[in-house]
């Protein structure tokens, strides 16, 4: 019941924290209807599916909101969201079925729903393009391991299809070639291996051909800090407690790479020699390490920096890698399945807990910035968490509002008359916010921060918004942008219910702004249905 209830909550996560919005690379949607409204040839349709988007060749992803759109006659970035929800429970499912393999108790399934149905790399979970890609990619894993297990002709040739997807889904997907390769060669399929190898470069060099890097790739790499931020990915799980710096990630990284390393290559070197007593599931569970790891390896070199960096999207893997070592360490020391079993139970539940509890303001933030964005979009055709790509996405977006393939949902219908009537009738607060002009990281765009410790509004419910309100009253211009809320902390919490704090924090980045003298104020939308209004005395200039 534990279990289902992970499932149940996370899918209600998922619910209310998602948009029918795009963000950053979801663009790269409406920019492909677009084009293929124009009319274009079928070479040149083809070419714009397949075309690099920022190191990736994402012909997958494209293809679902293309499909989306010839039944819907418009894109719904929400429906891609759950879709993706719905790949991970099939993930899930499958790691399920590996499970049962081992004729367990059921209740030792429970830590693996834990890690793996939390917030910690919301980034995949709440981004519609990184769940089609990243989850996708891993569905279409899992389906090639269950092929590759008995490869019939038909089996390998539909094993092949699906792995070319995975390489046209993500830039990592090309290593599901190198896993069936390696799930091959352990479980000895050797007449399979040469035309699976064939597949594969076929399949790198339609890949590579007129690739160009995209900004992600770094020109430099340090070198000595590789193997430190390999294996700090491989354990960012434990990145999830900040208080335990980056030394807890590359301790738990290690760990994992030094027990299960060995392991591998000890089951691939008996497996040549014939001689090997492990279980088909070891094989698949090494298969998989095969794919995290290989991915891990890409990641850390292609997005070397001078710094270790746990990128949020890339943790999914992380969270797979503390799965599926838990079940390696249940197959390979049976003697010590009771107290594994206690202290993945244990490390699982303060994660989970941990990791909802320290990520949904992040969680909230994004998503009520994603809100705000649809009034901005629809009233000054701007986005204030989209600025770095608004401008060269543009020229396609508004043609896709005007045209209605990019339909943007009403969530404010009476603000502007309340809005109206507050400003009209002088009802001002006398309450002050914190503000400071800044350069985002450090030699970026300007942006202002605005900010306070205390303020009559505030959310009480998960389902709860609240905006800080700009408006200029020469021009009549009207900006929203959501809240990054304040914790109130795990005493209010568990005495008091009260999960949201009193406080929260936005910026406004400048460069998606028109310049002026606006008006403070707070928007709050209660999950009744609810909402208030306050606006202050205070203004900033833009």
């Amino acid at each position: 019941m534990v279990s289902v209830g992970a499932v149940v909550f996370f899918v209600y996560y998922v619910a209310i924290y998602s948009v029918n919005f795009p963000f950053q690379d979801d663009n790269t949607f409406l920019q492909l209807i677009t084009e293929i409204r124009k009319g274009l040839s079928w070479p040149e349709t083809i070419s714009t599916f397949f075309r690099a988007d920022n190191d990736h060749r994402i012909f997958v992803p494209r293809f679902v909101s293309y499909i989306d759109y010839l039944i819907n006659g418009h894109l719904n970035f929400r429906s891609y969201i759950f879709i993706a929800a719905i790949n991970l429970i099939f993930v899930a499912g499958y790691i399920y079925g590996l499970f049962r393999q081992l004729k367990l108790p059921l209740a030792y399934f429970l830590p693996i729903p834990l890690l793996i149905f939390q917030p910690q790399y919301h980034e995949v979970t709440i981004w519609a393009l990184t769940g089609l890609q990243h989850i996708t990619l891993l569905l279409l894993l899992c389906a090639c391991l269950i092929l590759l297990q008995e490869p019939s002709p038909v089996r390998v040739a539909t094993a092949v299809f699906l792995a070319l997807l995975a390489t046209y889904t993500h830039g990592n997907g090309i290593l599901v070639f190198a896993t069936g390769f390696f799930i091959l060669l352990i479980n000895r399929h050797y007449v399979v291996l040469l035309p699976w190898m064939l597949a594969m470069m076929i399949a790198l060099a339609g890949y590579l051909a007129g690739y160009t890097p995209g900004s992600g790739v770094k020109s430099s790499i340090d070198w000595p800090l590789i193997p430190a931020a390999f294996v700090a990915k491989i354990g960012a799980t434990l990145s999830t407690w900040p208080s335990l710096s980056i030394g807890a990630p590359i301790i738990w990284g290690t760990l994992i790479c030094i027990v299960v390393i060995p392991s591998m290559l000890m089951a691939v070197y008996q497996s040549l020699r014939k001689n090997s007593t492990q279980p088909a599931v070891a094989h698949t569970i090494f298969a998989f390490f095969c794919f995290i790891f290989l991915t891990t390896g890409l990641i850390t070199i292609y997005r070397a920096s001078s710094e270790i960096v746990l990128e949020n999207r890339f943790k999914i893997y992380a969270a797979f890698s503390s799965v599926f070592f838990y079940l390696f360490l249940l197959i390979t020391y049976p003697k010590l399945r009771r107290g594994t079993y206690v202290f993945f139970v244990v490390f699982a539940t303060l994660f989970y807990l941990s990791s909802y509890s320290l990520y949904t303001p992040e969680v909230v933030n994004k998503y009520t910035r994603y809100v705000a964005d649809t009034y901005n979009w629809r009233k000054n055709q701007t986005e204030l968490c989209n600025f770095s790509s608004i401008e060269s996405s543009i020229e396609f977006l508004v043609p896709a509002y005007q045209q209605g393939y990019w339909q943007v949902p009403e969530r404010f219908a009476d603000f502007d008359e309340r809005l109206k009537a507050t400003i009209r009738q002088n009802r001002f607060k006398p309450l002050v916010f914190q503000t400071k002009h800044y350069l985002h990281e450090g030699n970026g765009p300007p942006q202002l921060l605005i900010e306070t410790p205390e303020f009559p509004l505030r959310r009480r419910q998960l389902r709860d918004e609240l905006f800080v309100v700009l408006h200029d009253e020469t021009t009549q211009r009207t900006y929203l942008t959501g809240t990054l809320p304040k914790m109130a902390g795990w005493r209010r919490l568990l005495t008091e219910g009260v999960y949201f704090g009193n406080g929260f924090s936005t910026t406004v980045p400048l460069k998606a702004t028109q310049p002026g003298q606006y008006r403070l104020g707070c928007l709050l939308k209660e999950a009744g249905g609810k909402s208030e209004l306050i606006m202050t005395q205070q203004t900033v200039t833009l």
